[in-house]
């Protein structure tokens, strides 16, 4: 059975490996849109998901203070990322503004994933009872699928017609 810390990790490796895709030199621009896409709708999900239920989470014991300033840390970062996401897709692709972009969400990717798999995650895992942590990775999953059905990819939709004169 997999646990909160195990899922969020998966999300920190896969959002930062297609943050290392997009420094790929050959990469075309439809690969760089698709892979942008992905970055895009898996942080946005995995954070507003994270968010809903770690809070939800901090409702149902008494958690000590510092580990309710962790855990406004952690939802700072996510906004943070989400601001630095902004800011690169509103530039030209393969630029070098762009590519300083690019690297530098990724470095807030990985800057906030290792500090709460190894500061903040251990920290909730804790002080949480028992029951209560056990649920968390069964209601980040259903959060998470939850975000991504409400998120729109920003790629152009093509239609039938269009793909088969492909």
């Amino acid at each position: 059975m997999t646990d909160l810390l195990g899922l969020l990790e998966r999300d920190h490796q896969d959002i930062a490996a297609g943050l290392a895709d997009l420094a790929r030199p050959a990469a075309t621009i439809g690969q760089i849109r698709t892979t942008l896409d992905g970055v895009r709708l898996g942080l946005m999900a995995h954070a507003e998901a994270e968010d809903i239920v770690v809070y939800h989470a901090l409702m149902q014991f008494h958690a000590t203070p510092a580990l309710i300033d962790m855990i406004r840390a952690g939802h700072q970062a996510h906004l943070a990322q989400e601001s630095a996401l902004s800011s690169l897709v509103s530039q030209k692709p393969c630029t070098g503004i762009w590519r300083d972009k690019a690297a530098h969400l990724r470095e807030l990717v990985v800057r906030h994933a290792k500090h709460e798999e190894d500061v903040i995650l251990p920290a909730l895992r804790k002080q949480a009872p028992a029951h209560v942590w056990e649920q968390l990775a069964g209601e980040f999953a259903t959060e998470r699928l939850k975000q991504l059905g409400m998120l729109q990819p920003s790629a152009p939709i093509m239609s039938y017609a269009q793909l088969a004169m492909m």
